[in-house]
């Protein structure tokens, strides 16, 4: 059965002329974006190094998706369950034969179902790549997903903050606090306290050689897995390997070290086991509010 929650929110919020507004504003950010770059392919004249191009487009485009999902969400979900405590309805929801864990998984769906429609209907514009050639539709599909997984956990973040905060502004800047915490404390490891065994694998020619695409994976510090942009760049070097030019002519010791064994290890399957851990921490946040939310009602009774 349908979630209530969700089902009621998304009726309410479809309804509305704001949200019609939000998908023409994304879309046409973005189209304006792609118009910029691949612009040169509507005049008379074309150069071989336009083609270049689409792969420029497809990247930045990802990169842009990127960071307006991290800026949309918290808005979106900071009133998910701290504006029910605000209007005094939330203990009504937890009465009702619809649990806690329902009530926050509709939360968290109502949210990404906005950031998902978003997304998805910026398709049609990232498949101006295409006329340029260097990306495919499939590699688009494949970056649609990611950046579903991103929405997702983005969601749940602000979903959990939401349930931790009695006020709607207090739980925005928390949840811009907590991804900003989170993008910095997971991607430490890029940067200090890897192991040692990278440096000496990757200017050992021989054993980097024999290394294989497993044993690469497991010398990355699993805290990197979750790091959505660490994701995001495998994803771009995985599809279309054009970061590589750029890590060989600007190598800064140890995260060009990180860099050429995360290369190593298959970006495409590293951009998935990113997207995979991202679906394992929103289903673990959403637990979480969940009993957050009934061991706080619970106090406020006895």
């Amino acid at each position: 059965m349908l979630n209530p929650i969700l089902s009621f929110s998304a009726i309410r919020r479809m309804r509305t002329f704001r949200t019609m507004l939000i998908v023409i504003a994304y879309e046409a950010a973005l189209l304006v974006l792609a118009m910029a770059i691949t612009g040169g392919f509507l005049k008379d004249e074309l150069y071989l190094n336009m083609m270049e191009r689409g792969p420029l487009c497809y990247a930045v485009m990802l990169g842009a998706q990127f960071v307006m999902l991290f800026l949309i969400a918290p808005a979106m979900t900071s009133g998910a369950v701290a504006g029910e405590r605000e209007r005094q309805t939330l203990d009504l929801l937890l009465v009702t034969n619809t649990g806690s864990f329902r009530i926050i998984t509709g939360k968290i769906l109502e949210s990404f179902a906005l950031l998902a429609l978003l997304i998805i209907c910026a398709v049609p514009v990232e498949c101006l790549c295409l006329m340029t050639g260097g990306v495919t539709i499939l590699q688009i599909l494949t970056g649609t997903l990611f950046l579903l997984a991103v929405a997702l956990a983005c969601s749940a973040v602000g979903v959990f903050c939401s349930s931790m905060c009695r006020s709607t502004v207090a739980s925005g800047v928390m949840s811009y606090i907590v991804l900003l915490g989170i993008g910095v404390v997971t991607a430490l490891p890029f940067v200090f306290g890897y192991p040692r065994r990278i440096t000496d694998v990757v200017y050992d020619a021989e054993l980097y050689a024999e290394l294989t695409p497993a044993g690469a994976r497991a010398m990355i510090p699993a805290l990197l897995y979750l790091n959505p942009g660490f994701g995001l760049l495998s994803l771009i070097q995985g599809q279309l390997h054009v970061l590589t030019g750029y890590m060989t002519g600007h190598g800064w010791g140890r995260i060009y070290c990180t860099w050429l064994m995360m290369d190593r290890a298959d970006c495409g399957m590293i951009a998935v086991i990113c997207a995979g851990g991202l679906v394992l921490v929103s289903a673990a946040l959403a637990g979480g509010a969940a009993l957050l939310i009934r061991r706080r009602t619970q106090t406020v009774k006895s």
